[in-house]
């Protein structure tokens, strides 16, 4: 029985003696140069965790722009095929007044022909008549 006795005090005892599990409150002692660089750790992740937000939102501003300057570029190669059509529809109705040109230079060459043909003609004729009425 003293036995029992004796291992039941003895559990007891320890249980008290137990260390109690760190609350958030309580101090932590260590070293000097511990904690300077533990503190210099805590730092460097303040830090570090703000060029990291600082660098997600430039992401996020940088696929805006990018996003943008796509916009820009699909309207300005719209914008350059529209001008492409306008040149074409130009040059093809330059085309054709040119070629209305060509056909009004080629018929007055035909018609300044005729009538110097019908000058020549009407003017042997007049000639003829002339000189008969005067021969007679």
């Amino acid at each position: 029985m003293k036995k029992i006795l004796f291992i039941t005090s003895l559990v007891l005892s320890s249980l008290s003696f137990a260390q109690k599990p760190m609350s958030v409150a309580e101090e932590i002692c260590m070293p000097a140069d511990v904690a300077k660089k533990v503190m210099m750790d805590l730092s460097r992740l303040d830090s570090t965790t703000a060029v990291l937000q600082l660098e997600k939102s430039e992401n996020q501003e940088l696929k805006r722009k990018i996003v943008l300057q796509n916009n820009i570029i699909v309207a300005l190669e719209q914008k350059n095929d529209m001008s492409q059509q306008i040149i074409n529809k130009t040059n093809e109705k330059f085309q054709i007044v040119d070629n209305i040109n060509k056909d009004l230079t080629t018929e007055v060459k035909r018609l300044k022909r005729k009538n110097t043909i019908i000058e020549i003609v009407s003017g042997v004729l007049i000639s003829g008549l002339t000189y008969g009425l005067l021969t007679k």
